[in-house]
C-alpha cells in the first residue's frame, strides 16, 4: 500500500489496497470463469504482499505488486515517509466487491473498505487490476472515494464490468478536469462541482503558485496527455472508470526575480520523488501523475469519486 500524495506538493491524500468477505459468485458462471471468488483471490494475496511492501519501504517488492500510475503513487508515498524518518502502517481491505467483465477478463475492478493497522477511521477506496502478459496480476490505479460517494463505488458490485464502455465526451472531460486542478472557471455541465478537485487539489495549486510568487518564481501546468483505464463498471447512475493525467510544472524565475529557482529540501515535490538536497536552475520541471476515479452519467456532467496526484521526476536545467 501506499499514502498518496495530494495537490501540487502541498496536500495530501491517503490510499492503498486489500481483501475479505465477497460477495458470491453470479449464479450460472461458467467452470473456470473468473468470478468474484477468484477476484478476492487476487485481492487478498495482493493485500499480503504489498502491506509487507509499503510497510518495509521495499520498492522492488511494490514493483512486482503494482504498475504506473498505481506504482507511481506508491513510490511516491514510501520516499516520503523516508524522508521523515517514519513507515507506513500494514492495511486491509474488508468486504469488497467486484465488476468483472465476463470469461476471462484482462482486467477487473474492485471496491472495499481500507483499514489500516492503528487506525480507527476507514475510508472506502476503488482499484483498477491488470492481467499481465506473463501472468498473475498487478494493481494499475487506485483512490480513496469521498464519503458521499461511497454508494456510488459500491454499486461496481452489483454489475459486470466492460472493457467497451466509453466515456461519452472523454476529451472534453479530461480537458475540463486538467483546468480544474489550476483553478480554472469550472463549465458544471461537464464536470460537476466537486471538493476534492476544487478545494483541495486546486486549492493546494492555488496555495503553491502564490508561495513561489512571492519568492519571485513562477509555475506553469501543461497537460501532457490523457488516459483511461481499461475495465468500467457500467452501473445504474452510470459509468465508473478511472482516469490518469500526466501533467508537467515548469518552475522558472519571473523577471526581477532571483537568478535561479530553487526548491529546498523540504519541498513535498523532493521528498516524494526521493532527492534529500536542495535543486536550483533557470528551470525546474516536475511531472505529475494525477488519477481521477470518475463516475459518468448518461445524462449530465461526470462526478469525481476520489482523486490522487503524485510527482514523478523532478529536474533542474
Amino acid at each position: 500500500m501506499a499514502r498518496r500524495w495530494m495537490s501540487a506538493g502541498l496536500f495530501v491524500l491517503l490510499l492503498a489496497a486489500c481483501g475479505r468477505d465477497v460477495e458470491p459468485a453470479p449464479a450460472g458462471a461458467a467452470d473456470g470463469a473468473f468470478t468474484a471468488t477468484s477476484a478476492a483471490v487476487v485481492l487478498a494475496a495482493f493485500d499480503q504482499a504489498d502491506s509487507a511492501a509499503s510497510s518495509t519501504g521495499d520498492i522492488t517488492a511494490l514493483k512486482a505488486q503494482e504498475v504506473s500510475p498505481s506504482l507511481d503513487a506508491s513510490v511516491a508515498s514510501v520516499n516520503r515517509a523516508q524522508a521523515q524518518g517514519s513507515r507506513q502502517r500494514p492495511f486491509q481491505h474488508v468486504d469488497p466487491v467486484f465488476s468483472i467483465p465476463p470469461g476471462d477478463p484482462s482486467c477487473f475492478l474492485a471496491a472495499a473498505t481500507l483499514k489500516i493497522a492503528g487506525e480507527e477511521l476507514t475510508r472506502v477506496d476503488i482499484s483498477h487490476f491488470v492481467r499481465q502478459t506473463a501472468g498473475g496480476w498487478k494493481l494499475s490505479h487506485q483512490v480513496l472515494v469521498a464519503p458521499d460517494a461511497v454508494t456510488a463505488v459500491r454499486a461496481i458490485g452489483r454489475t459486470p464490468g466492460s472493457v467497451e464502455a466509453v466515456v461519452a465526451g472523454r476529451d472534453a472531460v479530461a480537458q475540463q478536469i486538467f483546468e480544474r486542478t489550476i483553478a480554472g472557471v469550472p463549465d458544471l455541465t461537464i464536470v460537476g462541482t466537486s471538493p476534492a478537485l476544487d478545494n483541495q487539489l486546486a486549492a493546494g495549486w492555488g496555495i503553491y503558485s502564490k508561495q513561489l510568487d512571492a519568492a519571485g518564481i513562477s509555475v506553469k501546468r501543461v497537460l501532457d496527455g490523457a488516459d483511461w483505464s481499461t475495465c468500467s463498471a457500467i452501473t445504474p447512475a452510470g459509468v465508473v472508470t478511472f482516469l490518469t493525467l500526466r501533467v508537467t510544472d515548469t518552475i522558472a524565475p519571473k523577471p526581477g526575480g532571483p537568478a535561479v529557482a530553487t526548491l529546498g529540501p523540504q519541498s513535498p515535490d523532493l521528498m516524494a520523488t526521493g532527492r534529500r538536497t536542495p535543486v536550483s536552475g533557470k528551470r525546474i520541471t516536475v511531472v505529475r501523475v494525477e488519477v481521477f476515479a470518475l463516475l459518468q452519467p448518461a445524462q449530465g456532467p461526470a462526478s469525481v469519486l476520489g482523486l490522487s496526484d503524485s510527482p514523478v521526476t523532478v529536474t533542474a536545467a
